[in-house]
Formats: structure tokens, C-alpha cells, sequence
């Protein structure tokens, strides 16, 4: 055999023998890796001796050395959590979460310099995830700029969902509740397209706001939007809030100061007594419809033969024993007397003890101010009338179409009920 084919042969196993070692290295490797995820995801379920054994498997791992540091910071070691945070860093540089830690720490220690640096930095690695994000949010709040830390939690909750929402809106709410600060929602307020959490938070604020001024205050700030007008939700939310706080007058007001022009033609003392417009639900002064589900009520707005105007509305039931009262108008009078005239058309409308119209005092009193007859059977139009009579501190009412009756039995209806031509006048 010549020396060159033993040679050749020599060369061949040697390679192979590499081969061999860089593939059990190789192997190791990605041992100690998954090795090492798997027991920081074990840490996550509770287990935070498993972060050690991570570290036992891979020095290095970012992800342990991050959660060991924060856990230092927890136990007021920071020489140790600075240390463990370093490390992460230098391990995966591109992780914002340990370089905010290390920030906190330095602010801690009056080194707001370097911590506001390394804040910065970590926003431009990650200005949109919502953790770091979040971490932004509480460092700024704790160095009292009030403005970036609003407009860190701005951009965390748009990547937060559900609970992570509502666990910071009463924040925003704090916020906005004083003069001083309230400017930082400035940036929001002018665009909130870009904040999908923005309507539930106005819906927040607009239910638990301590002062309605507040409400007041965000309104205002919409309003003043050159970008994206106050929406009809927002209009509405607010509304509802000025009539929970008994200010009708306000209430009232503003709701018709909102109304579109083709919308003031039907303004009276009753708001489109001729249902010539859709049913919206609103909780202003308009007309609310709102039947159970599955109840088999149904009330629309449709054509009929006599009707003033293009159409009456239309109520039909299904045989169903269901207390009703779910058409309703909330409206705003003075003291004094009035009359509510109307016309109506049964259409083999089946009840015991019929439908009827009454309008109750909502708001500063109680008690009921004045009811029509009752509606059953089947007939042509005619026209109906009774009076109500709203006494001093009753500041806001409410008309409602209900069925009549003590007992259970009374409320089971069967039929269509037609109205139409709804009129309030004041008596001289």
C-alpha cells in the first residue's frame, strides 16, 4: 500500500472524526437550548427554581438571566439584579424589557441621566410592543412626566387586550380628572382612530368619572379635534352621563344642539311624534325601542293606509306574556300642564287589559304624571288625548308605551298596534 493511499485513508478519518465531534457539539447545543427554554417556560407556571437550572444548561440565556435580574430587583439586591441585567443584555442586545430594569434601577439611585438614556433606547428597539411599552409607561410615570408616560400606555394598550385595558383606565382616568395633567391626552384626544381602546375608555369614563366635569373635559378636548370629529357614540355616552347626574337641562341641550338640520323639523316638546325616522336606541330624547329577544315583539316604522306622513308605527306581538314597556321617549318639560294627543289603530290586538300610553317623572321626583286610555281590539284610526300634569322638582320625564295589568296573565298580547301623529302642547 503506498504512502499516498495511507495518507489519502488518514486524512479521510480524521475528517470524519470532526465531522463527528462538531456534530456532537452541534447537538449538545441545541440540547442545552431547548433544555434551557424548557425550563424557563417551567419557571412561568410557578417553579423559579427552574431558572437556575436553565442557567445550569446555558450560561447565557437572556430570557433566565432577565427574569433572575427582575426577581433581584424585587428583593431589593440591586448590586446582583444590575449584574444578571447586564448579562441579558449582552446576551440578546435587541430586548428592551432588561435594559428598562436597569433604567428603573438608575433612576432609583439619582442616576436619571443614564436611565432616562436607556429608556430611550429601548423604545427604538421596541416602540410598539405592548410589555416594553408598558415599562416605558410606569419609568416615565415614576420620573413624574406625566406626558410620555401617557403616551407610552397609549401605544401598550393598543397591543393590551381586555383586562390589561381596563387595569390602566382608571390611570387615563386620574389623568384626566386634573386640570394640570389633563393636556397629556392631548395627543389621543386629537386622532383616537389610532387607539382602538379609546371608545371603551370614554365608555369607562363616562360611567365612573367622580365629577361629570371631567366627561366635560374630554368632550371638550374632542370636540376641539381638527382631525376626527366627536362620534356619534361619544355623543351619546355623554348624554347618558349629564342625565345620570340629573343635569336634564344640560342633557337636553346639548342633545339638540347635535341634531342634523333634517332632524330639527321634527323637534317639539315630543321628538318625531310621526316615526319618520329609524329607531336608533340613543339615550338622549329620542325614540328608544328595545324588545327582549325571543320575545316575538317587533316595532318598526311602516306604511299603512291613513297615516300622517310616509309612515306610523308599527308594534305586533306574538302571543308571548311578556311585561311591556320597551318603546320609550325621554323627555324634557317645565312645570305646568300639557296634552299629548295621538292617533291609534288596533289590528286584532289581543290583551286582557290592553296597551297604553304613560309618562312618569325620571328625574329630581317619581310618580306618574298623567296616562291615555287603553288600546285593544280592532278598528279604523282615531285619535286619543290626556293630559299631563308635571309638578315642581319632576325636571325630567319619560313616555312610555306599556301593557296593563297586575297579574301575569294580563301581559300576554297577541296582535298589531298601529300610532301615529303623537303630539305634546303645552295648556294655556
Amino acid at each position: 500500500m503506498s504512502d499516498g493511499f495511507r495518507g489519502s485513508r488518514t486524512g479521510l478519518v480524521l475528517k470524519r472524526t470532526g465531522l463527528a465531534v462538531i456534530a456532537a457539539v452541534l447537538i449538545w447545543q441545541i440540547l442545552a437550548v431547548n433544555l434551557s427554554d424548557y425550563f424557563v417556560e417551567d419557571a412561568s407556571y410557578g417553579n423559579p427554581e427552574a431558572l437556575q437550572t436553565a442557567l445550569w444548561w446555558d450560561q447565557r440565556h437572556p430570557v433566565a438571566l432577565a427574569q433572575l435580574g427582575a426577581d433581584a430587583i424585587r428583593q431589593e439586591q440591586p448590586a446582583a439584579a444590575l449584574a444578571l441585567l447586564r448579562a441579558a443584555i449582552a446576551s440578546n442586545p435587541a430586548d428592551a424589557r432588561p435594559q428598562m430594569d436597569v433604567a428603573a434601577l438608575y433612576a432609583a439611585d439619582d442616576e436619571v441621566e443614564q436611565g432616562d438614556r436607556l429608556a430611550t433606547a429601548a423604545n427604538t428597539l421596541m416602540p410598539v410592543q405592548y410589555a416594553a411599552q408598558l415599562d416605558l409607561a410606569l419609568y416615565w410615570s415614576a420620573r413624574e412626566d406625566v406626558e410620555q408616560a401617557v403616551q407610552h400606555l397609549a401605544i401598550a394598550l393598543v397591543g393590551g387586550r381586555g383586562r390589561l385595558r381596563e387595569a390602566y383606565f382608571p390611570q387615563l382616568l386620574a389623568v384626566a380628572a386634573q386640570e394640570q395633567s389633563r393636556s397629556a391626552l392631548l395627543p389621543i384626544t386629537e386622532n383616537p382612530t389610532i387607539y382602538p381602546w379609546w371608545e371603551a375608555f370614554f365608555r369607562y369614563a363616562a360611567r365612573d368619572a367622580q365629577d361629570v366635569a371631567t366627561v366635560t373635559a374630554l368632550v371638550d378636548m374632542r370636540e376641539a379635534s381638527a382631525q376626527v370629529p366627536l362620534s356619534a357614540r361619544e355623543r351619546d355616552l355623554y348624554i347618558g352621563r349629564l342625565r345620570k347626574d340629573d343635569l336634564i337641562a344640560e342633557a337636553y341641550l346639548y342633545w339638540v344642539n347635535g341634531l342634523v338640520k333634517e332632524d330639527l323639523q321634527y323637534l317639539g316638546y315630543l321628538f318625531d311624534g310621526g316615526f319618520e325616522r329609524e329607531i336608533v336606541n340613543k339615550t338622549g330624547f329620542e325614540w328608544r325601542a328595545y324588545p327582549p329577544r325571543n320575545s316575538g315583539i317587533r316595532i318598526t316604522s311602516g306604511d299603512t293606509y291613513g297615516t300622517e306622513g310616509d309612515t306610523a308605527l308599527r308594534a305586533s306581538f306574538s302571543g308571548k306574556r311578556i311585561r311591556f314597556r320597551h318603546l320609550s321617549q325621554n323627555l324634557y318639560l317645565d312645570q305646568g300642564t300639557y296634552v299629548l294627543t295621538g292617533r291609534v289603530r288596533p289590528d286584532n290586538l289581543k290583551a286582557r287589559r290592553g296597551l297604553q300610553w304613560r309618562v312618569d317623572c325620571n328625574a329630581g321626583a317619581s310618580g306618574t304624571l298623567g296616562n291615555s286610555d287603553t288600546f285593544a281590539g280592532t278598528g279604523d284610526w282615531r285619535a286619543f288625548a290626556f293630559d299631563i300634569t308635571v309638578p315642581a322638582g319632576c325636571i325630567g320625564q319619560v313616555l312610555s308605551l306599556m301593557s296593563v295589568g297586575a297579574r301575569d296573565v294580563d301581559h300576554e298580547i297577541e296582535g298589531t298596534l298601529w300610532m301615529d301623529a303623537l303630539r305634546i302642547e303645552r295648556k294655556r
